[in-house]
């Protein structure tokens, strides 16, 4: 899905300085793109308003055609989108694999929640549920409620769950937060295989930024680089505020 930002700003009542100050910016169709900056740039707050939990005071978004703010568009974006949320937001009290099941619920029928409630993968899901899992090296927690778990591996049954829908769209807020570098790699290869897939994700590392062919940092909710290949000393002045912040 092509996302389209014309002029954003989004200004929230207890901030001094919009979190967004007119954003402009084109992610194409499969395209892979990083959202690099400081605590408080404004990279949550551009995933949220793609999805459409932050509505922008000035500007237009537009997400494969469609418009957040209006409520069918809405639901249709919602739907071809898989997200990955800092704190994860899993379901306490039901099973890893129930909750990586979630992901596919709106294409359920009765039969399939009948399974589900029975604690039971649906037969077109198995397979690749067990395979993602694997990936993400949870295979053998998948039984296991997700309160009894690390949050690096809440945070892989998030992953999961956002990947087995095969979604149009993937937004990823810090989904390497809280994994070791080997499963923060393995979460980076997840979401870097979906080659025919929009993927947008925010870090603060480096390293994971690096491995993406666009990188758009942030600073005071403006864009303030807009590259592929990010120096020591780009990456210095993006979180020492000497950035040139474009006009």
């Amino acid at each position: 899905m092509k996302i389209e930002l014309n002029g954003i700003t989004a200004t929230f009542t207890d901030r001094d300085v919009p979190a967004l100050d007119d954003v402009s910016l084109t992610i194409n169709q499969a395209e892979h793109v990083v959202l690099l900056g400081p605590s408080g740039s404004g990279k949550t707050t551009l995933l949220r308003s793609i999805l459409g939990a932050v509505t922008p005071q000035s500007g237009e978004i537009r997400v494969g055609g469609l418009d957040p703010s209006s409520p069918g568009d809405l639901r249709t974006i919602r739907r071809r989108t898989g997200v990955v949320r800092q704190g994860n937001d899993l379901v306490l009290g039901l099973r890893a694999q129930t909750n990586a099941l979630l992901g596919t619920a709106p294409t359920w029928g009765a039969r399939e929640w009948a399974a589900v409630l029975c604690g039971t993968v649906p037969a077109r899901y198995a397979a690749r549920v067990d395979e993602l899992a694997e990936r993400q090296g949870i295979l053998p927690y998948l039984k296991a409620r997700v309160e009894n778990l690390s949050g690096g591996q809440r945070q892989r049954v998030a992953l999961v769950r956002a990947v087995l829908p095969e979604p149009q769209l993937l937004l990823a807020d810090e989904p390497t937060s809280g994994l070791d570098p080997v499963t923060s790699q393995a979460a980076v290869d997840a979401l870097r295989a979906a080659t025919d897939v929009t993927v947008v994700v925010s870090t603060h590392d480096l390293s994971i930024a690096r491995q993406f062919p666009r990188i758009i940092a942030l600073r005071g909710g403006r864009v303030c680089y807009d590259g592929a290949e990010l120096t020591e000393r780009d990456a210095e002045e993006i979180y020492q505020g000497t950035a040139v912040v474009p006009a």
